[in-house]
């Protein structure tokens, strides 16, 4: 591989010093150097390949994580033939309905779902509906998340980064 340099700053790559001079027609360079590495193009600068894949693998786990907190946020689970959201708003106001219900003493509790659905609610039913939250949530962080980040984490090629399709 061959590199063109200008003022020590990559310009241009090509498997052939033909194949480089021929790209260099309309470019300033001052240097052509021939090299065993491999570059590749990230965000308009010339990357040695095992620089580019760090950068590559901190995008990706970024995008791992903010696609396993949209699952969290837009998620839900099914209970009582009806649709109930997991992100922390609701969880948060299905405490407070427990709580109310406990400590007025309420047989139940109308709760509106995802859905648009109506459903009575009982004490115990808040306990179940709380763990089948709680395994929606596991099985995405420790579940497909953990798995996606030792994907990302293990890659040794960009090729091998590439392969990693994250979905939720």
């Amino acid at each position: 591989m061959f590199i063109a340099k200008n003022n020590d700053l990559i310009v241009t790559i090509a498997e052939t010093r033909q194949e480089l001079e021929n790209k260099l027609e309309l470019m300033n360079y001052d240097t052509i150097e021939e090299t065993d590495e491999n570059y590749v193009l990230i965000n308009g600068a010339y990357l040695l390949e095992s620089e580019a894949l760090e950068i590559i693998k901190s995008d990706k786990q970024k995008e791992n994580t903010a696609l396993a907190k949209n699952a969290v946020e837009n998620g839900y689970v099914e209970f009582k033939g009806a649709q109930f959201e997991t992100n922390a708003q609701t969880v948060g106001d299905l405490t407070a309905s427990m709580l109310l219900v406990q400590q007025a003493g309420l047989e139940s509790y109308s709760w509106l779902t995802k859905d648009d659905k109506v459903v009575e609610l009982t004490l115990e039913d808040f306990g179940e509906l709380g763990g089948l939250i709680a395994q929606y949530k596991a099985g995405v962080w420790n579940g497909k998340y953990l798995n996606y980040k030792e994907q990302i984490e293990n890659a040794k090629t960009l090729a091998e980064l590439e392969k990693v399709e994250i979905k939720y």
